[in-house]
Parts: C-alpha cells; structure tokens; sequence
C-alpha cells in the first residue's frame, strides 16, 4: 500500500474542476503525483515513491475519498508491483 507521509486532508485533484491525477489502474513511477494534501491552507503535493516501495506500480484500489480527512500513515492506495 501507499500511505500518507503527512496528516491533513487528502485530494485526488489538483483543483474542483479538474480530473483526478491519479485512476485506479493507473501506472505509477517514483515522482508520479498521487494528490495534494492540505494542511492549515497550504498543499503539498504528495509524489510516489519510498524505498518500500516497487519502482514501478499499478494502484489497484483508492482507499480513501477525495477531501477526506487522514492521518500520517493511513493507505490512500492498494499497489501491485509492475516488472520492467
């Protein structure tokens, strides 16, 4: 899974009227933005990769909705590893 690096409110859009930057079944690479979280009116854009994680992934299932509230290490995202 991919977890949170911080608390705040999460969005899986960069703005209301925009789409998702991420999808389920989605490809993901390290540095792919997953979403922003807001924390006390200031976004931080949350980009994939960690050392625990694969180098490259499918997000296989969103955890959390768009404007949810999260906390510091909660999954937003369900990986399966991607080879090549």
């Amino acid at each position: 899974v991919y977890r949170a690096p911080m608390a705040g409110r999460f969005y899986r859009k960069a703005s209301p009227d925009k789409p998702s930057l991420i999808e389920v079944g989605d490809v993901v690479e390290a540095g792919r933005a997953l979403g922003l979280v807001e924390v006390m009116k200031t976004f931080h854009r949350v980009g994939y990769g960690g050392e625990t994680l694969p180098p490259r992934a499918k997000i296989t299932r969103a955890l959390v909705e768009d404007g949810s509230d999260i906390a510091e290490g909660d999954a937003l995202f369900e990986l399966e590893a991607v080879s090549g």
